[in-house]
This record gives structure tokens, C-alpha cells and sequence, in this order.
């Protein structure tokens, strides 16, 4: 099960707490599960893989998705920005089915043979506390212009809401594409950050890192065992753009408009690059983080995604100066302030999810990365 290692975007300062913390060297060994579907590095001691103890369970729930095209730049001096947006599920259910993917993660885990840590136990761990001193709420709601997205993070089990353990992995490819058919990624602002970043480094609380470390480290030597740090990341929608210039310039009437339309198609997937499993073994060095992370999409099947229309052009007159906004032409102007379903902000596209297949279709899809997950770690030598 070797590989060829991969890259994993790691702060600079994680780095400089490795190279300076006293402990044990960052032995690891190269690993690929038995499905393929996750490649990385885990701790290089068996025994140590035998025993887990589920430390933060984060599902990232992509509720605001957007895609900005460069070629209507020039016409109004800012790119066509289209976003969609969900109207559902309600809060209660992310939580209800976070709990639930987590209670699939502990039963497989359990039936490839790996014991897990009671979840009473960990959380009477005297660090656990200092974890939720640095932990956001839960949920938590965060978004970024850059990169075209806004989530809410759902914490399974009560569990602190630390993203620090499990940031975006670095792949040699995405799946992520621009919609068939429409203007090929060269045409889109940001799309290799749209498609292979889900959360930006801003969003990783970097002024705690030691404090997370150090304490990841000492509930893994107080349990015996190594500490599991997940995070699934769950968009349902792909985007794509077609452009035109009119008038002159695109060899049409005198008076013709360029057009600029967003495309939507639902595709509810867990995503690559924002899936991923972290591993702090006990007497590890604590700046190290071991992690395995998803290499394609896993499909949820089973979930219907409605958008209420496929897609929406603007025009605007080249003389005349008049243009048709999109809802949020130019940034993420009005960021979600709440959980997933906030009716306040605006959106191009609204998605509806069918409520009744949410929590089983997703629990099934996690069950096809879990079951993966648990025999990599079962099966290590």
C-alpha cells in the first residue's frame, strides 16, 4: 500500500513547532486504502492505529457557492459574479445528520476490528477543555470572497469545532470542472482556488496552533491511543459560465448587447480536496500531523437537489451603459450570518434538498469513505 508522498498544505508556523518540539521523530509510513479512495501518510506504529479516539468530527456543509467570469470584466469594469445558494435543510437536520455520519465513522471503525476510544471518556480528558477554549461555535458560519464560497460547519457529538487538524490537502488533480459546455476554466477568475480550496488558510486559527497541538498530544499519550481528526465537505452543486460580446466588437448588430449567463446543475458529492483524516499518535512530535485525504468525489446518490431555474443571463448595453446585476456582482455581499437556509441574502440560484433523503443519503455515501478508512487502518503492517 506505498505511495509516492503528496503534499498537504501545512501552516508555516505547524512546520516550526515540528522542527523545534522535543519528541519523538515524524516517522510515517505512505499509505493507500484498499478502494484507492484515500491516499497519505499515517503514523509509522501499528498498534498505535488499533486504538482511536474520535477527537473532532467537522462536516462542511457548502451552502453558498459562486463563480465569477473574466471576460465581462471589460464591458463593466467587474466580473459576472452568479451565485447559488440553499434554501434547506433546516438547521436541526445538518446537526441530526453530522451526529449521525459520526455514529456510521464509530461503527466501522468497530467492525474492521479498530477500537474506539468511549466518547465519555475522551471527553473527561483535562485538554479537551483547553481545545474548546480555541474552538469555534458550533455551528459556525464562514465565508470567503476569494474563493467564492460560504459553509456552515457542523460539529458531531458536542465535540470542539478545530479546524486546524484537518485544513484543504493539495492534489495533483481536482475533479471539480467548470459545467460541461460552458467557458473552459481559463475564462473563470480564481478557478484553481475555486476548485481546490474549500477553506482559505485565513479560516484556520493559526494563533493557536500550539495549543491545539500540544493538546491533541497529551490526550493521545493519556488514553494510549491515536487521536482521529475528520472532516467531510459537502457541496451540491457544479457551476459554469458562457459569455458573448455583442455590437461591433462581436460582429453583431450595431446595438446588440454582450451576454454573460450562469449555468447550475445539481451534483451532490463529498468533495476531494476538503476530505480528509488526521492522525496524532501518542508520543508524536506535535507540530507533525499525519492525514489521509479523499483522492475523488464520492457521489451521494439517493438526493434529490432542485434549483429553481438552470440558469440566468445578463445583459449589458455596450453605448447605452445600462447592464442587469447578478444578485451579487462584484463579492460575497451579503455573507450568510447564520446556518444553511437564511432567506436574508441574496442568491441566482436557490437549491431545495428533499429533507426525508438527506440524513441516509449522506450517512451512505460517508459509510463507502468510512469503511475504506477503517480497513487502511486495520489492515496497516
Amino acid at each position: 500500500m506505498l505511495m509516492q508522498a503528496r503534499s498537504l498544505r501545512t501552516p508555516f508556523a505547524a512546520l516550526l513547532l515540528c522542527a523545534a518540539a522535543l519528541a519523538t521523530p515524524c516517522l510515517a509510513a505512505d499509505v493507500e486504502s484498499p478502494q484507492g479512495l484515500l491516499k497519505g501518510q499515517v503514523p509509522d506504529n501499528v498498534a498505535a492505529l488499533k486504538r482511536v479516539a474520535i477527537a473532532s468530527f467537522i462536516v462542511q456543509y457548502v451552502t453558498d457557492f459562486g463563480i465569477e467570469s473574466k471576460g465581462s470584466r471589460s464591458s463593466r469594469g467587474a466580473g459576472d459574479v452568479f451565485y447559488s445558494k440553499w434554501k434547506d435543510p433546516p438547521p436541526e437536520l445538518l446537526q441530526a445528520t453530522t451526529d449521525a455520519l459520526y455514529a456510521r465513522l464509530v461503527a466501522d471503525l468497530q467492525a474492521a476490528g479498530v477500537e474506539v476510544v468511549a466518547a465519555e471518556q475522551l471527553a473527561a480528558q483535562a485538554p479537551m477543555a483547553e481545545l474548546r477554549k480555541v474552538a469555534r461555535a458550533n455551528p459556525a458560519v464562514v465565508s470567503d470572497s476569494t474563493i467564492r464560497k460560504a459553509s456552515t460547519l457542523v460539529s458531531a457529538q458536542g465535540l470542539p469545532l478545530v479546524l486546524a487538524t484537518v485544513p484543504d490537502v493539495k492534489l495533483a488533480s481536482y475533479a471539480t470542472q467548470p459545467i460541461e459546455g460552458t467557458d473552459s476554466a481559463n475564462n473563470l477568475m480564481n478557478w484553481d482556488k475555486l476548485a481546490s480550496q474549500w477553506l482559505l488558510g485565513s479560516n484556520i486559527e493559526l494563533s493557536n496552533l500550539t495549543a491545539i497541538y500540544f493538546s491533541q498530544l497529551k490526550m493521545a499519550e493519556s488514553l494510549n491511543a491515536t487521536l482521529l481528526n475528520v472532516r467531510l465537505t459537502v457541496p451540491l452543486v457544479d457551476m459554469g459560465i458562457t459569455s458573448k460580446l455583442g455590437g461591433l466588437l462581436g460582429g453583431g448588430a450595431l446595438f446588440a448587447e454582450a451576454s454573460t449567463t450562469g449555468h447550475i446543475k445539481p451534483n451532490p458529492r463529498i468533495v476531494e480536496a476538503g476530505t480528509v483524516f488526521g492522525l496524532a499518535p501518542a508520543g508524536a512530535n506535535p507540530g507533525h500531523r499525519h492525514m489521509v485525504a479523499l483522492q475523488k468525489p464520492v457521489p451521494i446518490t439517493g438526493l434529490k437537489v432542485t434549483p429553481d431555474k438552470d440558469k440566468k443571463s445578463v445583459n449589458a448595453g455596450l453605448f447605452s451603459g445600462s447592464d442587469e446585476k447578478t444578485a451579487r456582482s462584484g463579492g460575497l455581499i451579503g455573507a450568510l450570518t447564520g446556518a444553511a437556509g437564511v432567506e436574508g441574502a441574496k442568491a441566482d440560484f436557490w437549491v431545495s434538498v428533499d429533507t426525508a433523503e438527506f440524513q441516509p443519503a449522506l450517512v451512505n455515501a460517508g459509510g463507502t469513505i468510512f469503511k475504506d478508512l477503517a480497513q487502511l487502518l486495520s489492515m496497516a503492517r
